[in-house]
């Protein structure tokens, strides 16, 4: 298996966490689940808010996406 860093500075780490903040190339406010048919919209911190949302308190989202 050969792994391939493709722009790997245009995604930040924190991306996944918050879906108000697009990909520099597609959007993330909506997003298909494996086994489902059609797009849902994309929960903060992929629906895991009440339990995670405390460790990213102090952090601006939309800068360190």
């Amino acid at each position: 298996m050969q792994l391939i860093d493709s722009s790997g500075n245009e995604y930040g780490f924190y991306a996944n966490v918050n879906p108000q903040v697009d990909h520099p190339r597609w959007s993330q406010a909506r997003e298909r689940r494996i086994g489902e048919t059609g797009q849902r919209p994309t929960l903060m911190f992929n629906g895991y808010a009440e339990e995670v949302a405390h460790l990213y308190e102090g952090m601006d989202l939309r800068r360190w996406y």
